[in-house]
């Protein structure tokens, strides 16, 4: 039951889905069930995957070594959701845990150890429910879809893909992930004021930031001060920075966050576009603002 109508039917389907994860787009990561070597101390870990027909991302995944289960890869939600039936029988719920009457739903949980391709996550937090969505999408696509990995995964990954390769790779980035699904009663609830948050560098950097470039690809310096930190790391004026701190810059506003984590004398790495290559340079701030 792979047909056009089959697909389009699991397409329209995908608002329903934004109450559990948000939209079920992007493109589809398949591995291989045997397992793969672990990478090098300090290699980012990979993954090959392929395009299903209504480019879902699609992985294949362990559980506490057990499986492999198929799970939705979507940047776009809040949560990672798993089948009643995969979390039971990777040893995520127990089978006795009571459902609740709306999609059996068990609620949180946590997987202790997630693997896909080289890569191990361990204390992975998931909902665990029978969202219908999973059911039309497996009915379309004529195997079983297991769950939907979100946020509470990709966030600690800085994750970059290779179309040409068909391979995504996964670098750690430190970074607090938030339950949204905890927070957002108190979101909800709370009062409705105005915050206003003030980034700063907690260091001298010796750099004055342009414009960020189009479709969020880096930020353009504007200038750099000689014999700065910056300066003596290598940065030059045209350089498109896309990363500082292993965390992703898209816009000025990531650049200063990131930096504000730096604490002066600690050696940060900055990713540079420069002439259609990228550089890591390395910058340790100095005091001063």
């Amino acid at each position: 039951m792979n047909d056009d109508r089959s697909i389009s039917r699991a397409a329209r389907f995908r608002p329903i889905l934004a109450m559990a994860a948000a939209a079920l787009g992007g493109v589809a990561l398949w591995l291989g069930p045997a397992p793969a070597e672990e990478p090098p101390a300090g290699e980012p870990a990979r993954a090959h995957f392929s395009m299903l027909p209504s480019n879902h991302m699609m992985l294949r995944a362990t559980l506490n070594g057990k499986g492999p289960y198929k799970l939705i890869f979507d940047l776009g939600a809040p949560i990672t959701l798993l089948s009643n039936r995969a979390a039971e029988e990777s040893g995520t719920v127990d089978d006795k845990t009571p459902k609740s009457f709306l999609f059996s739903m068990r609620g949180e949980a946590e997987v202790a150890k997630l693997q896909v391709g080289t890569l191990k996550a361990e204390k992975l937090p998931v909902v665990v429910f029978d969202h219908p969505a999973l059911g039309i999408l497996s009915d379309a696509f004529g195997e079983r879809i297991d769950g939907i990995i979100g946020f509470t995964f990709f966030a600690r990954y800085r994750t970059t893909i290779d179309y040409q390769k068909d391979e995504m790779t996964f670098t750690p980035v430190d970074v607090q992930v938030r339950d949204l699904m905890k927070d957002l009663p108190d979101r909800i609830a709370g009062p409705k004021v105005a915050r206003r948050r003030v980034l700063a560098p907690a260091g001298l950097w010796g750099l004055r930031l342009g414009a960020a470039e189009p479709g969020g690809v880096g930020v353009r310096v504007a200038a750099v001060v000689p014999d700065s930190p910056a300066a003596i790391a290598g940065l030059a004026a045209g350089d498109v920075v896309t990363a500082v701190d292993d965390r992703w810059a898209a816009t000025a506003h990531d650049v200063y966050e990131a930096a504000a984590a730096v604490e002066p004398g600690r050696p940060a790495p900055v990713t540079v576009r420069r002439d259609d290559q990228e550089l890591t340079l390395t910058v340790r701030p100095a005091d001063g603002a």
